[in-house]
């Protein structure tokens, strides 16, 4: 049977490492007699997927209403669209995860209209109540840490809270491990947690390699290996990570990636290519052969 497949990307965005997924995952289907080519052209309002003629997409985008229009034709995707959507919305995740994982203490900000200045120090009353300081701020979508920030006194979160009063964020308490810019990530293939690293910044409090973050291969104890597992179940992750900051012997959840790059792994001796490659095979076709 002929077997095919397309990598979907974002139009408008490119870089080494998602080109590598796109080699990796070329050449481990390969093995596998299954096709993988770059769509080009795709736009959610009409995607013209005449000329995709394939089984399944690997859906490396973050264009939520492009992958739902995808799946309305019929079209598999790992990941899924709402898995996209819940993984890429920080505020989603959350409460997809509430009562489900240790969560730090967490407050999304309330909508404010682009004609409205937002001042408002009863709110800012109550993150110093419930959160206290410092605080982490985060956009609630954003790549490799970019939009990731952190407030040490009510200066710098007034700050913060003026620059981005109207894109939606939220506020978490700081969680802290072993050193200010470090954590585990763990990996997911399947929903199943398949290897973790440690990750450490010495120059900044977040630990992305994009940001000079070390990463180092890791055990999976018992605990982790429960801890990224439910939240891969909660989120649907068929591919991704999840990360946590271990807190006084505890596993705090701090975010999830649908599509975590590989490179850095595989160096490490964590083959996610193959493994992912096996878990499509069996999940279409039925046999990882």
């Amino acid at each position: 049977m002929y077997k095919c497949a397309v990598f979907v990307k974002n139009k408008y965005y490119s870089d080494a490492g998602m080109d590598f997924v796109y080699s990796r995952m070329r050449e481990e289907l390969g093995k596998r007699d299954i096709r993988l080519d770059r769509a080009v052209g795709l736009y959610a309002g009409y995607p013209d997927i005449t000329g995709l003629e394939c089984d399944f997409s690997i859906f490396w985008d973050k264009d939520v209403v492009l992958a739902k229009r995808l799946e309305s034709y019929g079209m598999r995707l790992f990941n899924s669209a709402y898995t996209v959507e819940v993984c890429d919305d920080k505020e989603k995740t959350f409460a997809a995860l509430d009562g489900k994982i240790y969560l730090p203490a967490t407050v999304c900000s309330p909508l404010v209209y682009d004609v409205s200045d937002g001042d408002d120090k009863t709110f800012i009353d109550l993150l110093e109540k419930h959160i206290g300081y410092p605080v982490v701020v985060k956009e609630n979508s954003g790549s490799q840490g970019r939009q990731v920030y952190l407030a040490n006194d009510r200066s710098e979160l007034l700050s913060l809270r003026k620059r981005l009063m109207h894109v939606p964020h939220l506020y978490q308490r700081f969680v802290r491990g072993a050193c200010p810019g470090s954590d585990t990530r763990v990996y997911i293939i399947g929903g199943k947690a398949v290897g973790a690293v440690s990750r450490t910044n010495t120059t900044d409090f977040r630990s992305n390699a994009a940001l000079g973050g070390v990463m180092e291969r890791i055990e999976l104890d018992g605990p982790l290996r429960a801890s990224a597992e439910t939240v891969a179940k909660a989120l649907g992750l068929e591919y991704g990570s999840t990360d946590f900051i271990c807190e006084e012997g505890k596993y705090v959840f701090i975010e999830a990636n649908s599509s975590a790059y590989m490179k850095n792994a595989e160096k490490l001796g964590i083959p996610l290519a193959s493994l992912y490659a096996d878990h499509i095979a069996e999940a279409v076709y039925g046999t990882c052969l």
